[in-house]
This record gives C-alpha cells, sequence and structure tokens, in this order.
C-alpha cells in the first residue's frame, strides 16, 4: 500500500513539473538543411518520453532585411502552402483562431484593424465579456504580449490591460464589460496577431486560460495536443512554434503550461498561444514542415503569421487617395504635332491639347507617381465638340500589362469621365497615353487631364472611416519630388483636430516625426531634410483626427543622391 500511495505521489509529481519534460528535448539546428535568409534559423525538437516533435524558427528581427507579417487568407481561408506560394514568402506557421472563414482573433497590418478578437463569448447560455490576447510588433521593431480589447473599428478604439478579467472555470455569472478608463489606449500598434491564452509573461508560466475563457471551447490546458505559439527574447528576436501531437510513439504533444516552458527554455520573456489541434502548420516557402494529425493533410486557416522580405510589408491603406495629372505638368510629356485649342472648359490652368486622328506617333504620356500598388480608379478630362475623336485612345500600361480604352470625345464635356479601374504597381512603370492610333483623320485627339482615385473596396474596420473625407482635407504635392536633399511638405485642414505627420522607410520603419500634436485650422508647410538618409523612395503619412473622425493621406517621395 505505501509503495502505491508513494508512485501515485511521484506521478502526481512529474505530470506537474512541465519543465522536467522540456528539459529532455533535444534540439538541433537545420538552418542548413533549407533556403532562409540570414537572420532566420530553423531548430528541428525531439524527444522519446513523453513522444514530442516540434519545430521552431529564430527571427531576428534587427536584421531590417526580413520582416514578421500577419496576413488574412484569401477568400475567408485557404491552405497555408497556397498562402505561401501566393504571397512568396520565407517560411509562415497558423495564426489565431476562427469559425468557417471568420477569424475570431485579432489581425493588423500598419493602419488597420483587419480582424479583431471577440468582445464575449457563450457559457451557460449567458454572454460574458472577454479580453484576450495579442502579440504585437512596433515600428521600431520591439514586440510584446498584451492583453487587448476594442471598443469598436479602428486602431484608435484599441486599448490594452494590465491582466484580463478576472474569470475562473466555475464562473457562473458574467462579469461587466471593460471600460477604456480601465485600460490604456494602444498607441503604437503596427501589426499584431491575436490569439490565447498568454503562455509567458515576466519570464514566467503564465497561462490565462481561465480569465481569458477557454473553459467550455476545445482548448485543453492541461491536455496533451498539437500546438502553435509565437514570443520573444530580449534581445530582439521572435519564435515561431510548432508541436505535433496525436501521433502516438511519433508526437503526443503537449500542454499548455508545458509549451509555456518550453518557449522560456528557448529564452522566451513573453509568449501567445495560436491555434492548434489540426490548425497547428508550418512550412518553408511553400512546403509543409510538420505532419497535422499524422498527415500531410492541410486544413484551410484564416490567419497566418509569415517571415517575408522587408519590402513585403503592407503599406499604410490610401482609401480616398487622389492625383491630377494636367498636360502642362512636369509629369505629362508631350510629343510634336500638338497644338492648343481655343475652347474653353479645359481643366486647370493649360488649355486642352488637340491633334487629328492619324496613326498613333502623337502622344502625351502621363507619367504617374502613385503612393503603392492599389486598385485605381481612372478619369479623363476634355473639352468636347461636333469635330472631336468617337474613338480617343487612352492607353494604360499597370501591373497586369496593357490597355487601351477608346473615349467618345464628342460628348461628356468638362466632366471627369471614368475610363476603368486597374491595378497599378505604384512604380514608374504606370502610365497612360494619349494616342492619335485608330482615330478619325477628320476629326481631333484632345488631351487635357487625368485622375487617379484609390479605388472604394469594401471597408474593413477603421477603413470605413476614411472613405469620406472631409472639404479642405489635402495633403498638398511634396516639392520638389525627387529632391536631394530637402522636400517641402504641405497639407491643410478645415477645422482643429490632432495632426501627426510621418516619414517612413519602405521596410515600415519611422524615419521621422515632423509633427505630433493639435493644430487650428490652416494650411502649414514643413522641410524635411534627408541628408542623412540614402538614395530611395519613402513614405509620407498624414494623419488628421477630429472629436469624431479620423483620416489618413499618403504620398510616396523619392530621394535622389
Amino acid at each position: 500500500m505505501k509503495k502505491t500511495i508513494l508512485f501515485t505521489a511521484l506521478l502526481i509529481f512529474f505530470v506537474n513539473q512541465p519543465n522536467l519534460f522540456s528539459q529532455s528535448i533535444t534540439w538541433t539546428e537545420k538552418t542548413n538543411t533549407v533556403s532562409l535568409p540570414d537572420g532566420v534559423k530553423f531548430y528541428e525538437g525531439v524527444r522519446e518520453t513523453p513522444a514530442f516533435k516540434g519545430w521552431y524558427f529564430e527571427v531576428d528581427l534587427k536584421n531590417k532585411n526580413i520582416a514578421l507579417v500577419p496576413y488574412l487568407a484569401k477568400g475567408g481561408t485557404e491552405k497555408i502552402s497556397d498562402f505561401a506560394s501566393r504571397k512568396n514568402v520565407y517560411a509562415a506557421i497558423n495564426g489565431g483562431f476562427f469559425g468557417g472563414d471568420v477569424s475570431y482573433s485579432t489581425l493588423i497590418q500598419p493602419g488597420r484593424v483587419l480582424a479583431q478578437n471577440v468582445s464575449s463569448l457563450t457559457r451557460n447560455s449567458q454572454s460574458y465579456p472577454v479580453i484576450r490576447s495579442m502579440f504585437g510588433i512596433r515600428e521600431d521593431r520591439s514586440m510584446s504580449v498584451d492583453w487587448i480589447y476594442h471598443f469598436g473599428g479602428g486602431l484608435e478604439n484599441l486599448f490594452k490591460f494590465d491582466a484580463p478579467l478576472p474569470y475562473s472555470s466555475s464562473n457562473t455569472d458574467p462579469l461587466p464589460a471593460p471600460e477604456k478608463a480601465d485600460g490604456l489606449k494602444y498607441n503604437d500598434p503596427f501589426m499584431g496577431v491575436g490569439g490565447g491564452p498568454v503562455l509567458v509573461k515576466g519570464d514566467s508560466v503564465h497561462v490565462s486560460y481561465n480569465e481569458e475563457i477557454f473553459w467550455g471551447s476545445g482548448v485543453g490546458r492541461d491536455n496533451a495536443d498539437p500546438r502553435t505559439a509565437v514570443g520573444y527574447t530580449d534581445d530582439g528576436k521572435a519564435i515561431l512554434m510548432v508541436v505535433d501531437g496525436r501521433q502516438g510513439d511519433v508526437s503526443q504533444g503537449v500542454s499548455l503550461p508545458e509549451l509555456a516552458q518550453i518557449m522560456i527554455d528557448l529564452g522566451a520573456t513573453e509568449a501567445l498561444n495560436l491555434d492548434g489541434g489540426g490548425s497547428s502548420q508550418m512550412v518553408i516557402e511553400d512546403s509543409l514542415v510538420n505532419r497535422p494529425n499524422g498527415s500531410t493533410f492541410q486544413r484551410s486557416l484564416a490567419t497566418f503569421l509569415a517571415i517575408v522580405p522587408s519590402d513585403s510589408i503592407p503599406e499604410i491603406p490610401i482609401v480616398g487617395f487622389e492625383q491630377i495629372i494636367d498636360t502642362g505638368d512636369d509629369s505629362a510629356s508631350v510629343s510634336e504635332g500638338w497644338s492648343e485649342s481655343a475652347n474653353s472648359g479645359y481643366y486647370g490652368d493649360t488649355p486642352s491639347l488637340i491633334t487629328l486622328g492619324g496613326d498613333g506617333s502623337k502622344t502625351v504620356a502621363f507619367n504617374a507617381n502613385l503612393p503603392q500598388a492599389n486598385l485605381y480608379e481612372l478619369y479623363g478630362w476634355w473639352v468636347s465638340s461636333f469635330n472631336r475623336s468617337k474613338k480617343a485612345a487612352y492607353v494604360v500600361l499597370h501591373a497586369n500589362g496593357r490597355d487601351t480604352v477608346f473615349a467618345d470625345q464628342s460628348t461628356d464635356n468638362s466632366q471627369w469621365v471614368k475610363l476603368g479601374e486597374f491595378e497599378f504597381t505604384g512604380t514608374n512603370s504606370d502610365k497612360v497615353i494619349i494616342s492619335n492610333t485608330g482615330g478619325d483623320v477628320n476629326n481631333y485627339i484632345v488631351a487635357d487631364a487625368i485622375r487617379f482615385v484609390a479605388a472604394k473596396k469594401e471597408p474593413t474596420s477603421n477603413e470605413e472611416e476614411y472613405l469620406i473625407v472631409p472639404e479642405g482635407f489635402k495633403l498638398l504635392p511634396s516639392y520638389p519630388n525627387p529632391f536631394n536633399p530637402n522636400t517641402t511638405i504641405s497639407y491643410q485642414i478645415p477645422e482643429a483636430g490632432k495632426i501627426s505627420l510621418k516619414i517612413f522607410d519602405v521596410t515600415g520603419r519611422l524615419i521621422s516625426t515632423l509633427v505630433d500634436g493639435s493644430q487650428n485650422p490652416g494650411t502649414f508647410q514643413y522641410s524635411w531634410n534627408a541628408k542623412n538618409m540614402s538614395s530611395g523612395i519613402y513614405l509620407i503619412k498624414l494623419e488628421y483626427a477630429t472629436a469624431t473622425n479620423r483620416w489618413i493621406r499618403t504620398q510616396k517621395v523619392t530621394l535622389i543622391k
């Protein structure tokens, strides 16, 4: 009887000491067996008893050539290998929780919230408010794991808390919903992926399973299961881990406390659990690394966390962007053979140009300077008359090739006429050329002005607030552009509000903050001196917020030394 009691006590002791298991895991670096960039290391771990097999990436975010970016799946959900191929990533793991094709976990890309953590859960036939967690990356590439709550759409309604709500598994009644006054506005999220529960806080195992209300869900705390986790070390390295499970003698999986201890043993000071079970998946390029549920079957997922080149960082949304190019602007190139029209109604200060239809040798080329790759609406402006061409050719060079749109310039006098929607690249290859090809030799082709407008998409959370821009809010073209080393940035606001004017490089790194505070109505100019910067493209981000709304404008400038 004493031996039985002693054996039972020892068994209970070992079951509740996850660090004893994790210490026996043998980790072997496998970086040289795969194709990964500098700054990323790849490890495989095994253990015989209990059976364990897992993998992790160590990503040095001090390396400015690589980035860690969360993504939504295309069409709601997709296989991780399809996602990796579509985005051409170095590697990726699964993200947070989802149901059907809807993410139940936060996903933040620069300037926008694309998905939110659930704000309440049904337990005991009641609605329980809940604060859940997020792994966040700031503009300076530092990382954190925080408990967050969305009080509405947009980054301005994202708050973080010192702790989740104090639930236990025996709570029979919901606690009051959190209030903004109990937390802090999350002022510096750049990117983030939600999940839960928190695994590690302050270098210690801290599994907030009950508080984040994972009881009553399919996520167990102490059972061995496939798991996915993300965390970071004090020296700026992210750890992305996937552990296989439910595979008998190959890999049984781990509990949440053991997963937390494994992350601590690898140096993580904070860590977060992501979706697990059959969702726990890892790819290098588009090749599956692990074996979900013991096979190569891939469950379609809603979110991903990917290691990518830095220039893959999603740029700040440009909903509401507009650019107009007139024939008299520097961005327009006029060939010989055009003359000014005497007709009124032309756009701006430059009269319309006209030429007879012919062989296409007479052109006006408008060289776009768009802030980023995006879908844009394209418009044309002309002065119509009885002797104008009914088949004026607009040649559009865009991301998907070359198209020619024919416009009837005998109608629609002195107004913007939509010519179509095109995916442009945001580079100097984007052009619109008005040509006299195909026109009637007895009628005139008109070249006047064209207009690009960032295409209105179905709004995602805070994007809906940018769609209606107040009259008088403008980010004016910076001058000169290209520049060396000074350019002047001008903008105007119609009423008092909070202004943020910042400069970013193409990796999304914050270069300079020119304005961050309240301003009265007016027009403002600020000079940016880039004498210590390298030649290249930089992004100007102007944020304007009133008591009820917030808008963003962006502009691309080029430094040439």
